[in-house]
């Protein structure tokens, strides 16, 4: 099951952003747990060469996949908008 699903949109320089809605939880603590799990895996990966903006959007069960569950997902995601 696909846990995060990827936008983007061109712009000028590559930039990440990382949206977790109350969908997938109403704590904020258990929100901006999945946004410090994402974060350093998208900075330790080798980024995509265009520029645009990249919008990783979670989806409901998200708080459970971590490690490297999450990292494949994630790489996934990048290696999709790179063909």
């Amino acid at each position: 099951m696909s846990y995060f699903y990827l936008r983007t949109t061109p712009g000028e320089e590559v930039k990440f952003i990382i949206s977790v809605s109350k969908k997938v939880s109403k704590k904020a603590v258990i929100r901006n747990r999945i946004r410090r799990r994402v974060r350093p895996i998208l900075k330790k990966l080798d980024l995509p060469t265009r520029k645009a903006t990249y919008f990783v959007v979670a989806k409901p069960g998200a708080e459970v996949i971590k490690g490297k569950e999450l990292e494949a997902e994630i790489l996934g995601l990048i290696r999709s908008i790179r063909n």
